[in-house]
Formats: C-alpha cells, sequence, structure tokens
C-alpha cells in the first residue's frame, strides 16, 4: 500500500478535497466526500474518475437538493455490517441508496 495522496479541486470557485491511496497491484482507494466516492477503482480507469470528478460534485450537489429528509434509525454494529455487504453486492455505492430503493421499490 502507498502513502495517501491528499488533493484539491476546484468547482465553481470552491475547493473540495479528496483522498487518492494505492490499495492492490491494479486498483486504489478513492475518497471524495462531495461526490460521495469513497471505493476502490482500478487503476485504469482513476485518470476518467478525476476527469469527471466536477460533474460528479455537481450532480451530487443538485441530487443533495432534492433529497432534503432525514430518517435515522439504530441498528446493531453486526446488522450495520450486514446491511453495507448486502448494499455493495446489490451494486450499490451508498447504503442510503440501498434503504431508500428496498424501502420505496422492495429493491
Amino acid at each position: 500500500m502507498s502513502k495517501p495522496v491528499t488533493y484539491s479541486i476546484t468547482v465553481n470557485n470552491k475547493k473540495y478535497t479528496c483522498i487518492l491511496k494505492g490499495t492492490k497491484k491494479k486498483t486504489s482507494f478513492v475518497q471524495c466526500d462531495a461526490a460521495n466516492i469513497k471505493q476502490e477503482f482500478l487503476n485504469k480507469d482513476i485518470p476518467y474518475l478525476l476527469n469527471d470528478l466536477p460533474n460528479l460534485i455537481l450532480a451530487e450537489k443538485e441530487y443533495n437538493k432534492q433529497q432534503s429528509e432525514i430518517i435515522r434509525f439504530r441498528v446493531s454494529p453486526e446488522d450495520k455490517k450486514k446491511i453495507e455487504k448486502r448494499a455493495l453486492k446489490k451494486g450499490y455505492t451508498s447504503v442510503s441508496g440501498f434503504l431508500r430503493d428496498l424501502a420505496l421499490k422492495g429493491a
């Protein structure tokens, strides 16, 4: 594993911080809270992700404007891990999206 690299990206005159860290031989972990990204990517896909990051940040900001209400509930640490694993297995990048679809569509 390599040392994390922190960098800033400016979108509409506002700076957003992102972290890039090599994890395995062919993957890197990317965290950019402004774009709601916290996952591993193939190293060959990183340049495309970084190029598209401004659009992802803008899309996330627009999405958050539409999703203004919050629902909270408590779970045990074991249940949280199970929910997170199930969300990833179903292809979701966030637990919120998974639970929202499950509640609204029965996904």
